[in-house]
């Protein structure tokens, strides 16, 4: 049975990859989108040379672990989220139900092919940030930096599964993933350092994971 259900994992996980390239939207929000924010927030804040009280990174520095939290977010907890609402309300996963598929075997294929997303992601705003904004690269914080995006979006695809027993429809689905998620990337650290903010904003942040996942990239 063992050797049955990795096939079939194997199969899924071929099967999410493709779907995912096959769809430009959801290529460009997963993995163009970040790179955009990065070139745009660059040019509107970066140069600078003040450091982050926290960190005490420069502003180019900054950037990049901050951004790749937002892309981590986006490819795994907001494309979950709606995707799995998407076919639920379309009957997708009902039909699913009919087929030798195990559900565990449709969810870690999912989760695996959004991880997958993620650290391509991730590769891609760290290159950029080799070459743009001279940032450092070492085999240190290569793996670090690895490690914590394959756990972090881990994480969030379980949130993003989670998640949607809250949403209603696949309308609702967009809206209240953005409701959830953009308030916290202010008050976790993505788009400044935290030190700024009201104390109760700041505590806000800390409660939710986005600011452990952008804590342990910044670190990175």
């Amino acid at each position: 049975q063992v050797p049955d259900a990795m096939a079939l994992f194997w199969h899924q996980l071929r099967f999410e990859w493709k779907m995912f390239w096959r769809n430009p939207a959801s290529v460009f929000f997963s993995i163009g989108l970040p790179l955009v924010f990065l070139f745009l927030v660059g040019a509107v804040f970066g140069g600078g040379e003040e450091r982050d009280p926290t960190y005490g990174l420069l502003a180019d520095q900054y950037l990049v672990p901050a951004i790749m939290t937002l892309g981590i977010v986006g490819a795994t907890f907001n494309n979950v989220a709606m995707t799995i609402t998407i076919q639920r309300e379309r009957g997708v996963l009902k039909r699913l139900r009919g087929t030798p598929l195990p559900t565990s075997v449709f969810i870690s294929a999912r989760t695996a092919s959004a991880v997958l997303n993620a650290l391509l992601m991730a590769f891609v705003i760290l290159l950029a940030g080799l070459i743009f904004y001279g940032i450092d690269i070492d085999a240190r914080r290569l793996f670090g930096t690895l490690l914590v995006t394959v756990v972090g979006a881990s994480v969030f695809c379980a949130l993003g599964f989670a998640i949607t027993i809250l949403i209603p429809n696949e309308t609702a689905a967009t809206p209240i993933t953005n409701m959830i998620t953009l308030p916290l990337y202010f008050v976790s650290g993505v788009f400044g350092d935290v030190a700024s903010l009201p104390a109760v904003l700041e505590k806000i942040g800390q409660f939710f994971p986005i600011s452990h996942l952008g804590a342990c990239l910044f670190a990175t």
